[in-house]
């Protein structure tokens, strides 16, 4: 396997809007091409895909939140045609990674919602616990979940 991130560009930024998942996992998750548009008109994010090889198989935005400077996996998600394959968990870890590289910060949040136990567990596996904040810049209310990089194990 060779993972990869690669920036959303003029050259795959169809085929990552174009990913999904499954119909149950909708309403965790906003849609590829609104958050691609995001990152454009608001530049601290940062769009990536996530590649197998030659490979489309994931999405994920993360950046700097501008007013309170946090770091944050603001979206990550892997095509329905390749969840089951442990993908998540691979690339989670690629992504912490090139995030804790690119900001050099001991801290990286995201948000979650309540009834979403399969990516909370998937979190917490890495080392993120609920810190019990309340997100509510997206469409519906999520639980903040945060990582200290020096505490992981």
């Amino acid at each position: 396997m060779n993972l990869f991130v690669k920036e959303v560009g003029a050259d795959n930024w169809k085929a990552i809007a174009l990913l999904s998942v499954t119909e149950d996992q909708q309403p965790f998750i906003e849609s590829n091409a609104y958050s691609i548009a995001q990152s454009i008109f608001e530049p601290e994010w940062r769009s990536v895909g996530l590649y197998d090889g030659e490979t489309l198989v994931g999405y994920a935005m993360y950046g700097r939140e501008k007013s309170t400077k946090q770091i944050w996996l603001d979206r990550f998600m892997i095509d329905q045609s390749y969840q089951g394959q442990g993908y998540a968990t691979r690339f989670l870890k690629v992504l912490l990674k090139q995030i804790t590289e690119t900001y050099k910060d001991d801290q990286i949040f995201l948000s979650i919602f309540a009834e979403n136990k399969v990516a909370q567990r998937l979190y917490e596996k890495f080392g993120f616990r609920l810190n019990g904040e309340i997100d509510t810049t997206s469409k519906v209310v999520g639980l903040v979940m945060e990582l200290n990089i020096q505490n992981r194990t």
